[in-house]
């Protein structure tokens, strides 16, 4: 392989050298997809400047030009070219711009419509009032969000935008506008995700990251890292406590084409245009027709109406209506959706044949009215769901549907140049390479229909095979001037009397090899072909390459190869064939019929034919032949009873008789409420087909009538077909005049004359004096109210059945009698007519530390007493009295009271004093010794009755982790809080210079200094005094402890200790005492009683020292251990000998 790639560059050395020789070039630059390029020279040459252009609707990303440099290579890297929108509208966009360099054009408008995402499903993790997710795919690039433009989350940790873009999408670049000045967080650390997963945007593959801070009010593009093909766009302000806020998110990709391609050559362009899914949709939203209209305009725009629509067709089509929603005429949109024009039937099928699977009906439907709503419409008041209405209305809009009329502008490789350049539906373009050039991938690419091209762009790869050496008895002569690289040819020639044994030309391969092996060149004679039994022999000669044919007799067959060739060497090439002799026999008989021998044999390539009797047919192969294998070619045939298939059932109909075979009969019948067109008997021919027309059945519908004003109808049956019944009543207080019942005829009409409902009514009600009359329920006037008065009474009016009088009286005067009166069946209203009486509650009572006051300034029924305290004072008591019917005030006199605090709360041993209770009164706190106060030391007493603020909390002074001592260990007692104590012990041979308690103080330090473990000098003991020293260091242990545990008891209070290191579970001194272990087991090298901490660097367990307590129990008196006198050979803890 590594041989092979030296190859190849050697020999392109070889090219750059020459060419150099005759004036350095370059190859023909690459094209990305939909762009094209021109070139300021004929051709690529040092010096020459490509420029780059992208299709209309199609956005440049990267450099514009690129120049042939001395080297002979492009400098600068081609641009891409991605689609930004895909509608016709928000054509107003602003042109995005990176830090160093402008993306785009400025002096140029984009002139292309949204892609994507705008109108497209949108969210983000929190929404303030009025910054919907929405308003950032909206397609408003306004940078003022005034409370409505722009998307924005609240303030909160890492917060997100996301959008659905509804299918995925191959996506290189995404632009942001962010939102002007002022008042809000510009964007920084922001990063999108580009992928399939809605729910967790972290499982997405990252497309750009931008560390610094966006500037406010301007438009950002971001171009990932590589392509990425996903469903959901995420972005987040990663690690950022604050709002997102995002006015605009365009989403550039290539996967959709421009609606330029949804628009024929040489047309105007079109304003209602959008595309999505690879497909055109033009939105006829400026004038109306049936739905044979719509589809009629849509055919001639070589489409059809919008239909076979997907879950996210209906996203992207309810989008775009919501969008023209405010200029649309009607709510009603046909789509190319139909039913079978039957009462009863409920199949939909698109308008390309295909059934509707999943149809999106609107509530209450499809209802088909009269059977005659056989179209669909999207109806604008159902949100866009579907709703079926009658095919004959003129006034609906309609979406139509086509595919593109051509591809993009194609892409290409470096070096590669295309012919037969066409980029209309269907047509085909070449690809080629420059000579000693192999093409690498596909050669021609199609425009597909649906806009793109097929198969991918290939590459140029120069090859060079070498020069060949001739062969014996033979020559090889390069063609084409003598050149070796790709598709160079070599011919081979022999010398006279010599065949050329193998390919006469070679070609130089992809690989840098020629193609096949070398030729060679032999001598060549053959002798006569052998004779064989039962067939004979012919030959073309004897020479090399000649051949010889062997035949067989009739009735038999060859077995080996047919034909011979004469071999180089005199020899050919296989072994003579044999002839065998094949009979297949007679052939098999079958029922109800009869065979033929056609050639009156039954040997090899015989032929026989079978035939039925009368009503009967053949199930099987009519004719058969006789095979090489001895056997006839198929199984014989069958003779069945000649049956017709089930017969056609119109709508509306049924079928009597089961029996479908030759000469049996059936009969139509019609369902209920249709009539029979046609002849009701047919019977099965010969043939296999029923005899005559198929009938029908028509349907007789006299269809709904107008509902009964102050009545119901009733459909007796259910149906308004033949002779279905309605029946007619009215409501309670109304009479019927005219027939109950009415029957459908065979006109298709009703029955005599629809009846009417008529009314009884009371008269002009009677009004008391002072009194005001509120009336309900009257003509016209249902579900208000009317009022009147004296001044306003009219008696020309009257009320139906069922109104209510409602009497009440003028201020200051109560109703006496029944307020309500209704008007009966009998004409008359009920009750008698009440009166209004004055009454007056006079001066209310006033109240010590505050005031009443009158609102309305009188004191009759009705009115209102309000009570208010002075300042520092509250009301005991209403606050509202109110005069009652019976000439008192409600309620009992309210009193003012003075405002006090409760008792301050005092938490955790807090000392507590108080002034007074009374507003403005002040509690002081404070702490105990050895704690500290965290919080305000005042509190005042508000007016609401209320201590300010929250009491304080007293911390107790802790003085930390004491610092570990060289050879020593450091034991905290009873934990690291004030008046807590810590003890210091030295490993073996060791032994501690400075205290060996010391106390945590006020201060938050522990008390004197540090000491220090030092080696010990003194040589050890004998152990004959051991006994001795044990009994003079236990008396002095003893005494020792027993002063201290006086002292401490005195002087410490109870403090909660934690644990320390090897010490678990520790508890106060009081309660538990130092743990101690036994020791029984352990013995020297001697068997005495060795120290356990010796040889603890030597390798030992380091367990040993590391943890080397164990509970015992506690002890009785409680206290601490002194430090030990002397030092033996024994263990010691806590200052204790160890047993």
């Amino acid at each position: 392989m590594e041989m092979k790639f030296a190859l190849v560059v050697y020999s392109l050395g070889l090219i750059v050298v020459r060419t150099n020789a005759q004036g350095t070039k370059c190859n023909h630059p690459a094209v990305p997809l939909n762009s094209r390029v021109t070139l300021s020279t004929p051709e690529p040459q040092v010096g020459t400047v490509a420029s780059y252009q992208c299709d209309e609707g199609y956005e440049t990303f990267g450099d514009t030009k690129a120049t042939c440099s001395p080297a002979g290579k492009w400098i600068g890297e081609p641009p891409f070219c991605d689609l930004l929108d895909s509608s016709r509208e928000n054509q107003d966009l602003i042109d995005p711009f990176r830090e160093d360099q402008d993306l785009l054009d400025p002096s140029k408008e984009v002139q292309a419509g949204q892609l994507g995402p705008i109108q497209r499903p949108a969210n983000q993790s929190t929404t303030v009032k009025g910054g919907s997710a929405l308003n950032a795919n909206d397609g408003d690039k306004s940078t003022e969000h005034d409370g409505k433009r722009c998307s924005e989350t609240q303030k909160e940790t890492s917060p997100w935008w996301q959008v659905d873009l509804l299918k995925p999408y191959a996506v290189k670049a995404i632009r942001i506008t962010t939102r002007g000045c002022c008042g809000h967080q510009p964007l920084q650390d922001l990063e999108v995700r580009v992928g399939n997963s809605s729910g967790d945007l972290q499982k997405n593959p990252l497309c750009a990251w931008f560390p610094g801070t966006i500037d406010e009010g301007v438009s950002k593009t971001l171009v990932c890292a590589r392509v990425l093909v996903g469903q959901h766009v995420f972005l987040q302000l990663v690690g950022v406590e604050g709002s997102l806020s995002l006015c605009e998110v365009e989403v550039f990709s290539a996967d959709e084409f421009s609606i330029d391609r949804c628009v024929p050559k040489n047309s105007p362009d079109e304003t209602e245009l959008a595309t999505f899914r690879q497909t055109c949709y033009k939105f006829e939203t400026a004038k109306g027709g049936s739905f044979a209209d719509a589809r009629t305009t849509c055919r001639n725009q070589y489409g059809d109406l919008v239909h076979s629509i997907s879950p996210s067709d209906n996203i992207f089509i309810h989008s775009e209506l919501d969008r023209r929603k405010s200029k649309m005429r009607t709510q009603f949109v046909w789509i190319g959706a139909q039913k079978e024009p039957s009462v009863v039937s409920r199949t939909w099928k698109w308008v390309d044949g295909e059934l509707v699977q999943r149809p999106s009906w609107g509530k209450d439907q499809p209802n088909n009215y009269n059977g005659e709503q056989n179209c669909a419409v999207l109806d604008g008041g159902r949100q866009w769901l579907w709703n079926d209405v009658g095919c004959n209305l003129d006034y609906c809009h309609w979406i139509c549907q086509h595919g593109p009329f051509s591809c993009g502008s194609p892409d290409k490789l470096a070096n590669t140049t295309i012919i037969n350049y066409n980029n209309d539906i269907g047509s085909t373009i070449e690809y080629r390479c420059p000579p000693g050039h192999m093409l690498v991938g596909d050669s021609t690419r199609k425009c597909g229909t649906n806009g793109l091209w097929t198969g991918s762009a290939p590459a140029c790869k120069y090859v060079n095979c070498g020069p060949l050496e001739d062969i014996p008895h033979g020559t090889v002569e390069i063609r084409d001037g003598g050149t070796t690289w790709y598709g160079a040819e070599a011919s081979y020639t022999c010398h006279e009397n010599y065949t050329l044994i193998g390919r006469e030309i070679r070609r130089c391969s992809g690989d840098g090899r020629w193609t096949e092996e070398a030729p060679r060149c032999l001598f060549d004679w053959c002798p006569e072909p052998p004779p064989i039994q039962g067939g004979g022999v012919s030959s073309s000669g004897r020479r090399a390459g000649d051949t010889a044919t062997y035949r067989c007799h009739t009735g038999h067959i060859t077995i080996g190869e047919q034909i011979l060739s004469c071999r180089l060497g005199g020899e050919w090439s296989g072994k003579a064939p044999t002839c065998k002799y094949v009979d297949c026999g007679s052939p098999a008989h079958i029922d109800n019929g009869k065979y033929e021998l056609l050639n009156g044999t039954t040997t090899v390539e015989s032929l026989v034919e079978y035939s039925c009797i009368a009503d009967y047919w053949m199930t099987g192969q009519k004719q058969q032949k006789c095979t090489r294998e001895g056997k006839w070619s198929a199984d014989a045939p069958s003779c069945e009873l000649i049956t017709c298939e089930e017969p056609e059932v119109p709508a509306g109909s049924y079928v009597v008789g089961y029996d479908f075979n030759v000469h049996s009969a059936i009969e139509y019948h019609c369902e209920v409420g249709h009539i029979l067109l046609g002849d009701s008997t047919h019977t099965c021919n010969s043939n296999g087909e029923w005899s005559g027309t198929t009938p029908t059945c028509e349907f007789i519908d006299c269809g709904k009538v107008a509902e009964l004003q102050n009545g119901e109808t009733s459909y007796v049956n259910g149906t308004t077909y033949l002779n279905s019944e309605i029946s007619y009543s009215c409501y309670k207080n109304f009479k019927l005049n005219g027939v109950s019942k009415r029957t459908c005829l065979d006109n298709k009409q009703w029955s005599d004359v629809a009846p009417k409902c008529e009314e009884i009514r009371c008269p002009e009600p009677t009004l008391a004096e002072h009194g005001i009359l509120s009336v309900t329920g009257n003509d016209r006037l249902y579900g208000r109210t009317l009022i009147r008065t004296q001044e306003s009474t009219n008696s020309g009016t009257s009320y139906k059945i069922g109104a209510l009088l409602k009497y009440r009286c003028e201020r200051g005067y109560k109703i006496v009698g029944e307020p309500l009166r209704t008007c009966e069946d009998d004409g008359r209203w009920s009750g008698n007519v009440p009166e209004c009486v004055y009454v007056d509650c006079g001066t209310p009572e006033p109240i010590e530390h505050g005031n009443v006051m009158l609102p309305s300034n009188v004191t009759y029924y009705g009115v209102l007493a309000l009570y208010a305290c002075r300042e520092n004072y509250e009301l005991n008591g209403v606050s509202r009295r109110l005069c009652q019917e019976n000439g008192t005030w409600s309620s009992d006199t309210p009193s003012c009271r003075e405002i006090q605090c409760k008792e301050p709360e005092a938490p955790n041993g807090l000392i507590v004093t108080v002034n007074t209770y009374s507003v403005g009164g002040l509690v002081k706190y404070q702490c105990p010794r050895g704690h500290t106060m965290e919080g305000n030391d005042t509190r005042v007493c508000l007016k609401r009755g209320e201590w300010s603020g929250n009491p304080p909390l007293c911390i107790a002074v802790d003085c930390h982790q004491p610092e570990d001592i060289e050879n020593g260990r450091v034991l905290a007692v009873n934990g690291t809080t004030y008046n807590s104590a810590i003890e210091y012990h030295c490993v073996p041979n060791f032994v501690r210079v400075g205290p060996y308690l010391r106390k945590c103080m006020e201060s938050g330090e522990w008390s004197g200094e540090t000491p220090t473990c030092k080696a010990f000098s003194e040589a050890p003991q004998d152990a004959s005094n051991m006994t001795t020293h044990i009994g003079i260091g236990a008396g002095i242990v003893l005494f020792l402890l027993l002063l201290l545990g006086l002292i401490y008891l005195k002087l410490r209070k109870p403090v909660a200790v934690k644990n320390t290191e090897n010490v678990e579970g520790a508890e106060r001194k009081e309660d538990r005492s130092a743990a101690v272990m036994s020791y029984s087991t352990l013995t020297d090298r001697n068997g005495g009683c060795g120290n356990v901490y010796e040889n603890i660097n030597g390798g030992g367990d380091e367990n040993v020292y590391d943890a080397p307590y164990e509970e015992t129990g506690r002890r009785s008196s409680g206290e601490y251990e002194p430090e030990p006198v002397g030092r033996t050979n024994g263990v010691t803890i806590n200052g204790v000998a160890v047993r």
